[in-house]
This record gives structure tokens, sequence and C-alpha cells, in this order.
């Protein structure tokens, strides 16, 4: 390709038009659709606060599993749309589809101090139809709690202690599910030493018991049980599809709550080797810096799925960046498969076909789409196999990042397959 064309398309520049182009769509389906079950949860979330408080809401119903942060935000767009559900459901996606947005541009910057991940993969990641689904159409927080979560990482590969831990506490107060992956911040920090240790427990502490503390103060109970008690949907992901698919009544019974002491059982083993094996990367990989630390971050997601009891289609954009950094290939295998996961979950749920307005799971149409949910399992089981060993290993020294960016390589990676 010349030198000419090169110039006409930079890289950078199809990247924002991938990028502008998604987010056009993504704005308008999230215009004109109704969005899932979830939508309609934080819609009566908004609505219960508003009639009973917050407290009623964590003692009334382990169904509200998230953060007092979201339960003030969601109350603050019911207000704001005074309580129109089309409005509130809208807003509460569009506010996914800044975050991508912010992503999308951190991950330019990281491709500026780092030259990773390659062109052609981050242009794909702009135009996603995984990010499409979830934050155009789906309705719910996690684009926003990856996007924080990312720029933890990112003030990682900058020396940033501080910023790190102000935006992994705010993606822990978004979402509790950052919580898993403190050790592999924790070990980093504390491996550099004493000042940038404390500079990244007390910012992250200090914001993270801000945000907790309106709850534990006046529904503690309510609010702890619900936070670390849920273990997403037993039956539908990964070891627990297959315990279900064995028909035995002991695992029969495809829920979060009320399930049976074996199911129970079978839950706190896989939590417990969860984080049993999210200790051991965070150990062994205390050292490595600079890019290592994102794929510290991919590693954990790996495990993290592959032992996790239970995973929503909104899930699919909890590891995307970190993987896509680490192995842009198998990203790309993962969100294919992630696609036809998300695509059958929405056209067995919806009320019409695509492009969907409405997806409320009744249960029965699980048949049809849980067994594809082992199409991206077992591509994580897959990555594991392929990547651990070089994962686990150990490096003597600590790495740092770099204090300047590496010599830019040239920009035709991405030219090269337009």
């Amino acid at each position: 390709m010349d030198q000419n064309r090169r110039d006409i398309l930079p890289p950078r520049a199809v990247i924002l038009l991938f990028l502008a182009a998604a987010t056009a769509l993504k704005t308008l389906w999230a215009i004109n659709s109704a969005g899932t079950s979830d939508s309609v949860l934080f819609y009566y979330f908004a609505k219960e606060i508003h009639r009973h408080g917050m407290p009623w809401l964590y003692n009334a119903s382990t169904v509200f599993n998230h953060t007092p942060l979201t339960g003030f935000l969601i109350s603050a767009l019911y207000t704001f749309t005074r309580g129109d559900y089309l409005h509130f459901a809208t807003l509460l996606r569009l506010a996914s589809v800044l975050a991508d947005i912010a992503l999308v541009l951190g991950l330019l910057h990281l491709r500026k101090l780092t030259g990773r991940p390659p062109w052609w993969a981050l242009a794909l990641f702009a135009g996603s139809p995984v990010s499409i689904m979830v934050s155009g159409f789906h309705g719910n927080i996690d684009p926003i709690m990856v996007m924080f979560l990312f720029f933890a990482a990112l003030a990682v590969v900058k020396n940033q202690p501080i910023l790190s831990g102000v935006m992994f506490a705010a993606a822990c107060n978004v979402k509790i599910l950052p919580i898993l992956v403190a050790p592999i911040f924790l070990f980093y920090w504390l491996a550099r030493g004493r000042r940038p240790a404390i500079a990244f427990i007390t910012s992250s502490g200090a914001l993270m018991l801000a945000g907790a503390a309106w709850g534990l103060v006046n529904c503690p109970d309510g609010m702890l049980r619900n936070l670390f008690g849920y273990g997403s949907y037993w039956g539908t992901w990964g070891l627990t599809y297959w315990l279900r698919a064995t028909g035995l009544k002991a695992f029969g019974l495809m829920s979060f709550e009320g399930l049976t002491p074996a199911q129970n059982v079978i839950i706190s083993a896989l939590k417990i080797l969860m984080l049993a094996g999210l200790l051991t990367l965070a150990w062994r990989r205390r050292n490595l810096g600079g890019i290592e630390f994102f794929t510290s971050l991919g590693a954990a997601f790996t495990w993290i799925f592959i032992l996790i009891p239970g995973a929503g289609v909104q899930y699919m954009v909890w590891f995307a960046p970190f993987i896509l950094i680490m192995a842009p290939r198998w990203w790309v295998a993962l969100t294919a498969a992630s696609v036809i996961y998300m695509a059958s979950f929405y056209s067995f749920t919806a009320r019409r076909p695509f492009p969907w307005d409405l997806a409320i799971p009744k249960g029965p149409e699980a048949a049809h789409w849980a067994p594809t949910t082992n199409l991206v399992w077992l591509l994580f089981i897959a990555l594991l196999i392929r990547e651990a060993p070089s994962w686990l290993r150990i490096a003597r020294k600590v790495e740092t990042p770099p204090a300047t960016p590496p010599i830019p390589t040239p920009e035709i990676e991405l030219s090269s397959v337009i």
C-alpha cells in the first residue's frame, strides 16, 4: 500500500471512524428500544428507592446486589426522567456508551505509550458487536465499571499509584466485581516499595470506604449480604451448566437463590478455588510491570470466567480490553463466541426478531441459548492451557514502566487490512 493512502487513512483516524459509527449505532438503538430485564430491574430499583428508601430495598430484596453509589445514581436518574421508563432506560444505556468512548480513547493512549494493542485489533474493538449489544441494547452498568478498571491499570503503566487507587475504587463503587482482582493491584504496588503501596492503599481504601459508608451506617447486613452473597445464576455457564445437564435433582435448580445444599457446596468450592488461583497469580506476577500488568489482568479474568458459576451476556465486556491487550487473536475468538451466545440469548428472549426491542428471559428458553455459553467457556479453558505456563513465570527483579514511550512503530498494520 502506497504512502499516499496511508496518509489519507492513518490508523488513528480509522479507529475514530469505527468508534463514531459504533457510537451512532448504540445511540440509535438505545433511543429506539426498551432494553432488557436488566433495564427494567434498574428502573424498579430506582422506583422502590424513591418509595421506601435504599435500606428497605437492601433488606427486602436480594436481587438488589448493587453498591450504594449505583443506587444513588439510578435514583437520581429516575428523578431526572420523572419516572418515565423509556427515558430512564435510554439514559442508562447512554452512560455506558460514553464509558465505551472513554475506554477506546484510553486504549489509544496506551497504544501511544507501549505500542499495544495492534492497530487492527484496536479498530475491531472500537466497533465491537459485543459492546454495541451491551451498551446500545442491554442496559447495565458493566461498561462503566470496566472503563474505570482499565484506567486503574493504565495508571499502573504510568506509575501513578494514587490515580490507580482512585480509579480502582471508582470501579468497585460502580460494581463490586473488581474486588476479585484487588490482589493483582495490591501485590504489584507492594513489590514497588512502601511509598507506592501506601499511596495506592490509602487512595483506594479512602474512596471505597466513602462509597460504602452510607450503607455500612444505614443497612450493613443487607448491603454486605447482597453485594458479597450473589453468585450469579446457577446452571447456565461452565461447570454448573454441565452439572445441571446431568439431570440430577440436586443440581437442577437454575437460580441464584434458594439453591440446594449440593449447589451451595459447589459454588463455595468454586469461589475458594477462584480466590486461591487469583492470589497465586497476583503473587507470582507481582514483579512484572508495564504492559505485563494488563496480561496479569487478562489471565485473572480467564481464571474467573472458567470458575464463575454463571455469566450473563453483559459480563462479556468484563475481560474485553485486558485480553485485547494480552492476546489480540484470542480476543477476536472470544468476541466471536460471545456474539453467538449473546445473539442466541436475545433472539430467544426478545419479544420480536432483530433488531430486538425488549428482551425478558422467562426461564424455559434457556434450553435453547444456554448451550452456546460453552463456546466462550471452552475458549477460556483453551486459553488457560495454552498460556498458563507463561502467566505463572516468576520475575526475580521488579519491572517498572519505561521512563519514556517506545519509538513508534510504522503505522501500516491497519492499512494493510483495509
